[in-house]
Formats: C-alpha cells, structure tokens, sequence
C-alpha cells in the first residue's frame, strides 16, 4: 500500500505518545484489509487538505502492545492522540468530509 503517511513502528509510536508534543492521529491498518485501504485513500484528501496536520501510520501486526494497551477493537482505525493520551478512536471511515471535521476538531 503506498503511503503519503508516515509509518510508525511500536517504539517510534511509543516515543511519540510519551512526548506528549503536539497532537497527532495514528491510521491503524492491516495490509489485506481493502477497507483499510479505502480508508487510507480518503485520509490521503484529508492530508492534501491540511498538510499541517501530524498523522502517522500503523500495521497492527506489528504494533501488538499499542493494540492492546490502547483497545484497538477492529481495522481500519484512525486514533487521535493529545497530551499523551489517546482522546478518540474512528472505526468508520465514512467519508471525507466526516473525516476532515474530525481532523479539524483534534489536531488543529
């Protein structure tokens, strides 16, 4: 899956949460999920939209303590992190726009 989005692995990600620096959202994804990948392609507008936004990419395969410790229930997932902490997760990705809003509200 080609990516404008940045791929996190667990120690990256980690690091990030803990820094507690400016908000940012993870996309959790799995590389055979053609919803993830629809996903994604929607986030990819979103981005082009607000280039300032801070949004990474995830693999939960490879992301098994941040999966767990965050409660990541299904894929696709996009988590909105602030203040070292996780404040949202999206399971539906169901449009642009929805997203962009969402994008807006948190990391903006």
């Amino acid at each position: 899956m080609e990516s404008s989005f940045i791929e996190l692995d667990e120690q990256a990600l980690l690091r990030k949460t803990w820094s507690g620096g400016e908000p940012f959202a993870v996309y959790f994804y799995t590389p055979w999920c053609g919803t993830c990948k629809y996903g994604e392609k929607m986030l990819t507008v979103v981005a082009a939209m607000e280039p300032s936004a801070q949004m990474y990419r995830g693999n939960v395969n490879f992301l098994p303590t941040v999966v767990r410790e965050w409660k990541i229930e299904s894929v696709p997932c996009l988590a909105f992190v602030q203040g070292k902490r996780l404040v949202e997760k999206i399971y539906t990705m169901r449009n642009v726009e929805h997203l962009l809003e969402r994008v807006r509200d948190r990391l903006l």
